[in-house]
């Protein structure tokens, strides 16, 4: 009979920044095969997030609480089915910072692109306007071009009419 798994998301409170606390919290989910991640909030207390067999959690919780009687730890079943990493790790602030730098540096280029790209449209906008007075000189052209041909009509006419006559007058 394989266990029930259980996913949860834990609250540790009182004194557990600055004294390797994560470290304590990463070495018991690694010993019993958990899955998840913890890191230090800017609250003052460190989050976990663990998924296992309901029985290895309680163990697992049970054992942080028995260490540091002062301890608060409060949980929160995970409904949700949500893939956490394996095996367990810790996120420390270095990271999150470089992590963050690295986002910064992103942002910062995308929007330099982003204004690249406004230029761009301010420019495509410019020979929209430009395409379109082309357009309507076009069109104005061919409308001259249209009566041109209508008056070589009547010219062709008018050029065959003395002979056009002079026939007529033979009859």
């Amino acid at each position: 009979m394989s266990a029930v798994m259980k996913s949860i998301y834990a609250t540790i409170t009182d004194h557990v920044q600055m004294v390797g606390y994560r470290e304590i919290v990463e070495a018991h989910e690694k010993a019993r095969g958990l899955a998840g991640f913890v890191f230090n909030d800017i609250d003052g207390s460190v989050k976990v997030m663990a998924r296992g067999p309901e029985s290895i959690l309680s163990e697992f919780i049970h054992d942080l609480k028995s260490g540091r009687p002062d301890t608060t730890i409060d949980t929160i079943e995970i409904i949700e089915d949500i893939a956490l990493p394996s095996p367990f790790g810790r996120i420390a602030m270095d990271d999150v910072k470089e992590y963050m730098g690295r986002f910064d540096k992103g942002i910062g280029i995308l929007n330099e692109i982003n204004i690249q790209l406004e230029n761009h449209t301010g420019l495509l906008n410019e020979h929209t306007t430009l395409l379109q007075g082309m357009n309507y000189k076009l069109d104005v052209l061919n409308s001259v071009n249209d009566k041109l041909d209508v008056l070589n009509s009547v010219n062709d006419k008018l050029d065959s009419l003395p002979e056009r006559i002079a026939e007529a007058m033979k009859k």
